[in-house]
């Protein structure tokens, strides 16, 4: 079964608003007059989260994702409580790895990589990571960690998930609503820079040329590799100027040229799809999918709760304001 990343997402992406760290943990002062380096925010089973490993990240993790600066101080201690809440999650579940002997091997984090690499296909490595506002070492240990949570996660908690075809069946009789299907079009585009050159594309395909080839050699879109193929789509789904052409279309019929702010475009509906409930058949391994990632994410955080009642932490979050 495959899984989605929206559990570890919990982990390493965390949702900062209004979050209280629950679990068995204490609050006590330090003494901050000790070097930067060695000051503690939050001790987990007798490891160490110092003030400048979570500065580290915390200022990274500030800049990937352009939260604006706040001028409440409280808003910022929030924040910054919330964030060490994250790592004290990450540090838990590491620590849950550690205990099971999960290891990553440098062919996954190889693996990893070009994982990345193929959403920049025209990028080098380093302009790839660049572009996510990251060094390589550290995408390495953040992609670690991530690798070794999804190994947690599969061991302890995906193993005891399991989806019956009654409990596929149960949720389509529940929520036929959800596979109804509108009125739907699959169409291609040829799009350039020029109403004229527009215009002489278009006459040229009334009067005989494939469509596909002339998307594949004129069009500045990306989908032109693909002949212009938009797939199907219903409306809405696709800027208003699209919509207001191909569905006003028959089948195999070139529209008049139209201009958007992507440029000036010709449409060829290729085919409609009427309005209908899609089967059991066709939805069932999407609704599995869609009550396992339910009960994944239920039973992870029931588990996640535990293991904060029985671990050892300590926070000292006046720390985070001692720099």
């Amino acid at each position: 079964m495959k899984r989605l990343a929206t559990i570890a997402a919990v982990v390493l992406i965390t949702a900062l608003a209004g979050f209280l760290f629950l679990g068995g943990d204490k609050q006590t002062s330090r003494v901050a007059e000790v070097p930067f380096s060695e000051r503690i925010v939050a001790e987990v089973n007798d490891q160490f989260i110092t003030l400048e490993m979570f500065q580290t990240q915390y200022d990274r993790f500030m800049k990937r994702i352009h939260i604006p600066d706040t001028s409440s101080p409280g808003a910022l201690m929030e924040l910054k409580v919330s964030f060490l809440n994250k790592l004290i999650e990450t540090k838990l579940l590491m620590q849950q790895a550690e205990l099971r002997a999960l290891t990553v091997s440098e062919e996954e984090l190889d693996h990893e990589i070009n994982v990345l690499k193929q959403d920049y296909p025209k990028d080098t490595l380093n302009e790839v990571l660049e572009r996510i506002g990251m060094q390589l070492q550290e995408w390495k240990t953040d992609r670690t960690e991530k690798l070794f949570i999804d190994k947690l996660i599969e061991q302890e908690i995906d193993s005891v998930i399991h989806v019956s075809d009654q409990d596929v069946e149960e949720y389509y009789k529940a929520n036929t609503k959800e596979f109804k299907q509108p009125l739907m079009v699959r169409a291609r585009q040829i799009v350039v820079a020029t109403e004229d050159e527009a215009k002489s594309i278009r006459t040229r395909i009334l009067r005989g040329e494939d469509f596909a080839e002339m998307a594949k050699r004129f069009s500045l879109s990306p989908d032109a590799e693909q002949g212009g193929d938009l797939g199907i789509f219903a409306k809405g789904q696709m800027p208003e100027e699209f919509d207001k052409v191909v569905f006003r279309y028959r089948v195999g019929s070139v529209s008049r040229v139209v201009k958007s702010p992507y440029g000036f475009h010709v449409f060829k509906v290729e085919d409609r799809v009427r309005p209908r409930t899609q089967t059991l058949e066709e939805v069932s391994d999407q609704i599995r999918q869609k009550i396992f990632q339910g009960r994944q994410e239920s039973f992870f955080n029931e588990w996640l709760s535990q293991l904060k009642e029985q671990a050892q932490i300590t926070l000292y979050p006046e720390n985070l304001d001692s720099q």
